[in-house]
């Protein structure tokens, strides 16, 4: 303990003591004679005289005592002083740390073959089966995971059934048995933000920018119908997202939604803003509220290159005239697949002539689109049979005049041919009336987020990547 006051030392005051009675003799003396002093010795009462010699002896005991340093002693006897050990009894808990196991279920497993694989002891398998609710884990679907907490020994402890990321069943051991019972986890949704500068390809510089390959392939979709992303991009094109994590427990478990993005390609700028049009269905929206969604894919190949442009004076490079080429062809591998361009019916699913193998799909009174030189046709390509958009109904090949595998495409307004590159596609429904200021509302406080985050990587406190 630390004193507020100086501390002074036993000795030091018996020091002061002795100092003051030499003092006081040497006075005596210098004023009465030594007969006197005698004199006045004998005459004074003996019990005073052996009072004062009693004190004279406990100034000097205080003055010896004073000046031994007992702290030693003290430390010396604390560290003498014996240790109480503590000893584990037979009721001490100890906690084992458990381990964790997990699998993915296929085809032929059943809960007891996954259990059993993972380590657990048959007896807990057992216990578990005859549980309360075990029904609950009677039908484990492929494609699910199950995750368990079992000790060193095998000892099962907790298990997880994932049916989906957010829901499943869990298992935890108890005396008797297990308590079985579903659950179902608190979802956080984290918006992230992205800027990328392509350098070769869309996809190829997001990835060196750590967009998720998932993130990658939405972005794709959601610009597809005014972006052909194998033959429009530019090195110096440049896109802005904000998408969403889904975090579970603290954790990231997938990657979410666009929820917003911007892309600048050739001078032109997209912007495409998600809204939930009911509890099941959303959709892309441009700022004016029109849906980005087109009547019509602007490619019908994905893994493509343009051999040759709508062109009516082309030299035909079979026939060696001047032929009117009234379609695009797109060159790739024999066997790519080549998909509807838009919802319709199957008019046309043939050979003919100069075309091979040709497909045309009706999609209105006023568009119908014409596939030529196809290898094979697709299963879906019957004449009459409804087609959606991005289905597979047939696969480049070389059949007809041709002088290597592409595909010609034609797209026919109001029976008339029209470039398909240039041609101006329908959109899909806009954003309702009654949703108007809720859609208005949602857009711009997106677009400003977006605009901020810009802002901040243009003076460069936020990293965009």
């Amino acid at each position: 303990m630390i004193s507020s006051a100086p501390r002074v030392s036993s000795s030091r005051f018996s020091l002061l003591i002795v100092c003051l009675l030499y003092v006081l003799f040497q006075v005596s003396f210098d004023f009465m004679l030594v007969e006197e002093f005698i004199t006045i010795l004998k005459n004074f009462p003996k019990k005073h005289i052996a009072t004062m010699i009693l004190g004279f002896m406990l100034l000097i005991s205080v003055s010896i005592l004073g000046s031994k340093d007992f702290s030693n002693e003290e430390k010396i006897s604390e560290l003498t002083k014996p240790l109480k050990l503590l000893t584990l009894t037979d009721n001490t808990q100890i906690k084992i740390p458990l381990l964790e196991k997990e699998k993915l279920i296929k085809r032929n497993d059943s809960l007891f073959t996954i259990l059993k694989e993972l380590g657990v002891l048959q007896e807990d398998i057992i216990k578990l089966v005859n549980s309360n609710n075990s029904n609950l884990l009677s039908k484990i679907e492929v494609g699910d995971k199950i995750k368990i907490l079992i000790s060193e020994k095998g000892e099962l402890n907790q298990l997880f059934y994932q049916d989906n990321i957010r829901e499943g069943i869990r298992a935890d051991k108890k005396e008797n048995g297990f308590i079985i019972k579903k659950y179902k986890s608190d979802i956080e949704k984290v918006k992230v933000f992205k800027h990328v500068v392509i350098e070769d390809s869309m996809y190829m510089s997001g990835l060196r920018e750590n967009v998720p390959d998932s993130v990658l392939m939405d972005l794709a979709y959601i610009n597809g119908w005014d972006i052909d992303f194998t033959h429009d991009i530019r090195p110096g094109d440049t896109y802005s997202i904000i998408y969403e994590e889904i975090i579970i427990d603290g954790e990231k478990v997938i990657d979410g939604d666009i929820l917003i993005s911007e892309f600048n390609n050739r001078g032109k700028q997209f912007i495409a803003v998600r809204f939930d049009l009911d509890a099941n269905t959303s959709e892309y929206f441009n700022p004016n509220g029109e849906n980005v969604k087109k009547a019509f894919l602007r490619s019908p190949v994905k893994l493509s290159y343009i051999s040759s442009k709508y062109n009516l004076k082309r030299r035909h490079p079979v026939l060696h005239t001047i032929r009117a080429h009234k379609g695009v062809d797109y060159a790739a591998n024999k066997g790519s697949p080549v998909r509807a361009t838009g919802d319709g019916t199957i008019l046309f699913a043939q050979y003919n002539g100069g075309c091979g193998n040709e497909i045309k799909i009706k999609h209105s009174e006023d568009y119908v689109t014409r596939y030529c030189h196809l290898d094979r046709f697709g299963t879906r390509a019957k004449v009459g049979r409804k087609v959606k958009q991005g289905q597979t109904i047939g696969y480049v090949g070389s059949t007809g005049l041709a002088t290597g595998p592409h595909l010609h495409y034609e797209f026919h307004v109001n029976g008339k041919h029209t470039d398909p590159l240039k041609v101006k596609f329908p959109n899909a429904s806009p954003v309702e009336e009654k949703q108007a200021i809720a859609y208005e509302r949602k857009s711009q406080n997106l677009l400003n987020e977006l605009n901020n985050y810009k802002y901040l990587i243009d003076r460069g406190e936020v990293y965009g990547g």
